[in-house]
């Protein structure tokens, strides 16, 4: 029979590394929240301005 070609479970990534990938998205997050917040603020400190 022939192999198969879907996906082969990957080794899991080891507890330091899957700390720094959880880090990595949080902070992309909070990045993500920041510019958005600084968008709202510009637009609002647009529309006190006209």
């Amino acid at each position: 029979m022939r192999k198969r070609n879907t996906f082969t479970r990957k080794v899991k990534p080891n507890n330091s590394s899957r700390r720094r990938l959880m880090l990595k998205k949080v902070h992309q997050r909070v990045l993500v929240r920041r510019q958005n917040f600084q968008q709202f603020d510009l637009q609002e400190s647009f529309a006190e301005a006209s």
